[in-house]
């Protein structure tokens, strides 16, 4: 099994079914059934095995819109809140993903039998966490490249890890009392290249803004603590 597939251990679906009730209908058996949820980030242009049975899954959480079959079926295109139901007869026991974006993508996937009850608003933000990026903890670095993580997976100061959904702010703290900061474009090499904004002596700065940005002194020490804000769901 590849490494990017994911495989969950159940009793296999039997697809048919020729016992009957005394009423003439097949027997309800739920024993082994159950849903399973799966989240985790695909590249541009790479796909994703999910070995889950079931009769219907959903995209609970979708940064961009995915191509999806079920084992037996086809591909078909789907967007946040979409996803497909089919027949006990028609159970499949696998879901194939792939990105055609030119970006990752952050997905979570709901797979089960029976139907799934979801009463909540989409997006629903209050079960998204903001989760705080030590982009650089501690005073010091000669450069500090603040790159947009939307779309891959992060790890918090504490060490806990998460799939990043979208970039909610920038918050960079100037710990120097005679130093201004400049927030610069991404590729910037010097200390007073074009920006996007100052952070001065003993100040902080929050910029609700996506994209990448670099502060850089041209070789020199920055005096500035710079983490960054994301909504995110735990990986």
């Amino acid at each position: 099994m590849a490494s990017n597939d994911y495989k969950f251990n159940a009793p296999p679906v039997v697809a048919t079914n020729n016992r009957v009730t005394s009423q003439g209908q097949a027997p309800d058996s739920r024993q082994g059934r159950g849903s399973v949820r799966v989240a985790n980030v695909i590249q541009s242009g790479e796909s994703l095995k999910v070995i889950a049975q079931g009769t219907q899954f959903y995209f609970r959480t979708l940064t961009a819109n995915i191509l999806a079959k079920e084992s037996g079926g086809i591909f078909a295109n789907y967007a946040q809140g979409e996803g497909l139901n089919v027949t006990l007869d028609n159970a499949f026991s696998m879901i194939e993903l792939q990105n055609p974006n030119s970006f990752p993508i952050v997905f979570e996937i709901f797979v089960g039998f029976g139907g799934f009850i979801d009463n909540k608003l989409i997006f629903a933000w209050n079960n998204v966490p903001n989760v705080a990026l030590p982009t650089s903890p501690t005073a010091g670095a000669t450069v500090i490249n603040i790159t947009d993580k939307s779309g891959s997976q992060i790890t918090d100061i504490n060490g806990n890890k998460f799939y990043a959904l979208q970039r909610l702010a920038i918050v960079i703290s100037n710990v120097d009392s005679g130093s201004t900061y400049l927030i610069q474009k991404a590729d910037s090499a010097v200390a007073n290249g074009p920006a996007i904004a100052a952070v001065f002596p003993l100040t902080s700065i929050r910029l609700d803004v996506g994209g990448n940005y670099r502060m850089t002194l041209g070789g020199g020490a920055i005096a500035a603590i710079v983490s960054e804000i994301y909504a995110a769901i735990p990986a």
